[in-house]
């Protein structure tokens, strides 16, 4: 199973076969499969996500039309993944709810994936309490990037809602986890273990979240970092530390800003084959608007050419 890629984004994964004796010819030794999946992994490692969103529906099909119930679920997970990840929350669940019907169809119950994905886009929904419940469902999985993300997930959501249960579960859950860890694993224990002490020690939550988004950096996600940041910049904040705040709040909504417009771009080299962009890039500006507005005001663009009239 490939490492989970934290995301504000999940990475497509290929889901392990299992058993020792040969199996029979399925989906997955297709050769439109493998072409459809390998076609859509490019496409979403190059932010092409409305060219994956295709590409892996198509496997999907293949898989379902081959009656492989292995190869369905990857190509649902990967399908609803490059949704979540072209913010399209509900695009993703209800990927997710086909997916899982053709699993069960066929005897696969093995689902924490699903669980997890399922969080991520409740969470983006701004649905809390069902993010929390399918983020638990996953937390236990053997998967330590796996279960670390759902931890994560289940953390955030649950800090949003201010429900402080779930937050410290998150956080029992995260530190429980055996060395040596991913370093996106790493990044989320600081931050959860950050908003934990946000209320009590703002000190404490204030080094955590500067080590988080060090970690998230290192992993190239930038909205897990971006995100970091503020949390960094409301810590300086109860601390009284005004200046170091509004510097850690233009740094997040600067980056975010930038984000949104990467997104926005279009993929000239693909244009021909219908309305391909990297994603929608409405979180992250809504994200850059905010963070801006808590520093005080700050260029989010400042290595742009002026416009002229």
């Amino acid at each position: 199973m490939m490492q989970l890629r934290v995301l504000a984004l999940l990475a497509p994964l290929t889901l392990a076969a299992c058993g020792g004796a040969q199996e029979a010819p399925t989906a997955r030794d297709d050769a439109q499969w493998d072409q459809a999946m390998t076609a859509g992994k490019s496409a979403f490692d190059l932010g092409r996500y409305s060219v994956a969103i295709s590409q892996y529906r198509r496997a999907a099909s293949l898989a379902l039309l081959r009656d492989d119930g292995v190869a369905a679920s990857e190509a649902g997970y990967d399908l609803a993944v490059a949704q979540l990840a072209a913010d399209q929350p509900q695009d993703a669940l209800q990927t997710l709810q086909a997916a899982r019907q053709a699993a069960a169809a066929r005897g696969d119950t093995h689902t924490a994936s699903f669980d997890l994905v399922q969080a991520a886009a409740f969470y983006r929904l701004h649905n809390t309490a069902q993010s929390i419940d399918a983020a638990e469902r996953a937390v236990g999985d053997s998967d330590q990037a796996l279960a670390g993300r759902a931890a994560l997930i289940m953390g955030l959501a649950a800090d949003d809602a201010g429900n402080s249960a779930a937050l410290q579960r998150a956080n029992t859950v995260l530190q429980g986890f055996k060395k040596p860890l991913p370093r996106s694993v790493q990044a989320g224990q600081a931050e959860i273990a950050a908003r934990v002490a946000l209320s009590s020690t703002p000190a404490t939550a204030l080094g955590l979240a500067k080590h988080a988004a060090e970690l998230w950096r290192d992993e190239a996600s930038y909205r897990d970092m971006s995100r970091a940041l503020a949390l960094g910049g409301t810590a300086a904040s109860r601390m009284g530390d005004t200046a170091q705040a509004k510097s850690l709040w233009a740094r997040a909504a600067q980056s975010a800003a930038m984000q949104a417009s990467d997104e926005a771009q279009g993929d000239a080299a693909t244009l021909a084959h219908g309305a391909i962009s990297r994603g929608n890039p409405h979180t992250a500006q809504s994200d850059a608007a905010l963070w801006s507005q808590q520093a005080g005001g700050v260029l989010l663009h400042p290595f742009e050419k002026p416009k002229t009239n």
